[in-house]
């Protein structure tokens, strides 16, 4: 596989036997397959197979752009009905950052920056899910600190706007609010990289990372009057640094929860953009896991396994070892080899 091999062999080194994988200590794991995935639509009717995994799911999220903002509402209305009768709660990860498209913005802005979404657009994703009768239980933004305060942009691209962390925070509450004004009792959090650690430039540690993460939380409160509920950590599985500094945040972000700064701390698992067909991708993901919970001890409170890139084309059905929601089940109800 395209990937750096012998640093997952150093880090499984010593994990022998089994280790046992089960989410006994009061985890919530969360499912979200890619927008594109070739099945999504067929999880929701009613005998869709993956029944084990519906039952072990608590949280179901969707893409806000560029899937419940696309799909028509009558589809919507089948997930909604769907996910109700699975007892499934869903949430939405969308750029929150409200810079949009058009007029074209100097930097940042909805198609040109990850992590940038305008209050319209929001106000269509809750709108939809409300004429669905749905509720929007959990929001999850897509990056804010990374690529709000920190990213520059590519060569030739749309710079980032490398805002403030209050100017960030303000922007952010302004398309937050919708959420909260349609659905009172949602739980807002984000989603951050654990490149955050090094300003996204894999080269050593930049000792701004812990005080901006605990300063965009506190801005945050005081923009929202509410805590963040939860921080996802995208781990950065190709490059050698990226276990150990999400690990690193996890345990910084521990200490935000213990500040009620931050409520569960989760890691999303995942294979990478570089694997080449469903299989590789899944074995990358369950490797994933071993590393991050056999050989660095991270316990996550909300375990997300999810996709954004090409593979794994299918969501279904449970019982193919290539199919994503056969990864719930590995999680937790398995055991690992070396």
């Amino acid at each position: 596989m395209n990937r750096p091999l012998n640093l997952i062999a150093t880090l499984l080194t010593g994990v022998a036997g089994l280790l046992p994988i089960a989410a006994a200590h009061g985890q919530q794991i969360w499912l979200a397959p890619q927008a594109h995935s070739a099945d999504i639509g067929a999880m929701f009717a009613p005998g869709a197979p993956w029944g084990q995994a519906a039952a072990r799911t608590r949280v179901f999220e969707l893409y806000g752009n560029p899937y419940i903002q696309p799909t028509p509402q009558p589809q919507i209305n089948e997930i909604v009905a769907g996910l109700k009768q699975r007892n499934i709660a869903l949430a939405v990860e969308t750029g929150a950052i409200n810079v949009g498209a058009k007029p074209a913005p100097p930097c940042g802005g909805i198609g040109r920056v990850e992590g940038y979404g305008p209050v319209p657009l929001h106000k269509l994703i809750a709108r939809k899910i409300k004429a669905a009768g749905g509720v929007i239980s959990y929001v999850s933004m897509d990056e804010p600190l990374f690529f709000g305060h920190y990213y520059v942009g590519k060569p030739g691209g749309q710079p980032g706007c490398q805002s403030s962390i209050p100017e960030l925070a303000k922007l952010v509450a302004e398309s937050l609010s919708v959420y909260i004004q349609e659905f009172p009792d949602v739980k807002i959090g984000e989603i951050e990289p654990s490149d955050v650690v090094n300003g996204g430039r894999h080269q050593g540690e930049d000792p701004r990372w812990r005080n901006d993460l605990a300063e965009f939380a506190s801005a945050l409160r005081s923009q929202l009057g509410r805590n963040l509920a939860f921080l996802h950590i995208d781990v950065a599985w190709d490059h050698p640094d990226g276990p150990p500094q999400a690990r690193e945040m996890f345990t910084f972000a521990r200490g935000l929860m213990r500040q009620n700064l931050i409520g569960d701390v989760g890691i999303i698992y995942n294979g990478t953009s570089v694997d080449h067909s469903d299989n590789e991708w899944m074995q990358a993901a369950r490797q994933h896991i071993a590393i991050m919970e056999g050989t660095l001890g991270v316990r996550p409170d909300q375990v997300v396994i999810q996709s954004w890139n090409l593979f794994p084309t299918n969501a279904l059905p449970e019982s193919s070892p290539d199919a994503l929601t056969s990864l719930v089940n590995f999680y937790a109800g398995t055991r690992m080899r070396r």
